[in-house]
């Protein structure tokens, strides 16, 4: 979709119809346009993101993240977490397993990189998995939808009923702002996040690679070849992993690295400078041709993000058209993965009587320097 816009009007939102599960659920998607004329539009399914429209320097408008065109596509289609709420516990867990007050669960695989098996974004039925109930808000200029659902006590093995709010906030300046709640009757663990992959070329698409890309971060923690962290934070001074400074993922990314050689290319979680729990800004990218720029803001210690390895010809997205490798990167807003199993990690433990509680945005804007 491309657009001219730029008329002030009276925000909306629109609710339309999008299909049928194969489970017999009816699909609701939810079209929000702020004042600005610009738009998301979020589906209760997996209460994923299936477009974002923001303008570029010259006023076009076009979609900047990658999915597919209808519920079948986010049922079936070759990547499964395509602008989808990952949870209980967003990235991996070390052979599903973890202790929490001297008692082991054993959580479902769903996942084995290199033979080591382990649990990936909530499992094979997670968050992205699932029917949410929706309800639209608006909070003066800022328009949204309310998602909640309970999680049954050992859903995908965890422990507790959680139940779960999570709300998407759509502004006039194009900020998509998420708050991520939570309560349990039980102690457990939580750690939600979002998957959605961004390409600020728009959808004619092009590889990420070439993008310029900051994160506040002097560490991260490296991965063994189960792709998940030994225990370690590292510095990132003299590592193609430093990004303190803008540089696009081209310019270092054949540089020798053991983390990068385990997973084959820019896939890593880094420990934001900010450790208080305020919201504060992780990272930024920047798209030169387009002038359009990303700033994240989250509460989150850690930022994961992945420059789309795996994606390929064989995944057809919107409008039927085949995605390439590195034709979209994720910036995923953590708690670090495996952290159950590593106790100096900034814990992610719920326990009753207390509320989890996360916020991110991703704030579309032009960059003035382009």
């Amino acid at each position: 979709m491309l657009m001219a816009c730029g008329a002030t009007a009276k925000p909306s939102i629109e609710v339309i119809p999008y299909g049928v599960t194969s489970g017999g659920d009816s699909v609701s998607l939810y079209r929000l346009t702020n004042s600005s004329g610009f738009s998301m539009e979020v589906i209760d399914y997996g209460c994923r993101v299936v477009r974002i429209i923001v303008p570029d320097k010259a006023g076009q408008a076009d979609d900047v993240v990658l999915g597919y065109d209808d519920i079948k596509g986010y049922e079936t289609g070759g990547e499964r977490f395509f602008g989808a709420l990952l949870g209980r516990y967003a990235n991996r867990i070390s052979k599903g397993r973890f202790t929490l007050d001297s008692v082991e669960y054993q959580l479902s695989w769903n996942n084995t990189p290199n033979g080591f098996p382990c649990h990936l974004h909530g499992g094979d039925m997670g968050f992205d998995r699932v029917m949410w109930k929706g309800e639209p808000f608006e909070l003066h200029d800022t328009i949204g939808v309310r998602f909640t659902r309970l999680s049954p006590d050992g859903e995908e093995g965890y422990p507790g009923n959680l139940n779960c709010e999570v709300k998407y906030f759509w502004t006039p300046e194009n900020t998509w702002r998420i708050e991520y709640r939570a309560t349990t009757d039980k102690a457990t663990i939580v750690n939600m996040s979002q998957h959605s992959y961004f390409n600020l070329k728009g959808q004619k698409g092009g590889t990420v690679l070439d993008n310029y890309l900051t994160v506040y971060a002097d560490s991260m923690t490296p991965n063994n070849a189960g792709y998940v962290p030994i225990g370690e934070i590292v510095p990132v001074a003299g590592t193609p992993l430093d990004f303190r400074t803008p540089h696009t993922f081209l310019e270092r990314i054949d540089q020798p690295n053991e983390h990068m050689r385990i997973m084959e290319g820019y896939s890593a979680n880094w420990v934001l400078n900010n450790q208080t729990g305020r919201m504060s800004k992780a990272a930024e990218l920047s798209e030169p041709v387009s002038g359009r720029r990303l700033e994240v803001w989250t509460t989150e210690p850690g930022i994961l993000i992945y420059t789309g390895r795996l994606l390929s010809e064989k995944i057809i997205g919107k409008q039927g058209r085949p995605l390439s490798k590195y034709g979209g990167l994720i910036l995923e807003t953590i708690h670090y993965p495996d952290t159950p199993n590593h106790p100096d990690f900034p814990s992610c433990v719920l326990r009753p009587g207390e509320q989890y509680f996360s916020a991110t945005e991703y704030r579309f804007l032009i960059d003035s320097q382009y």
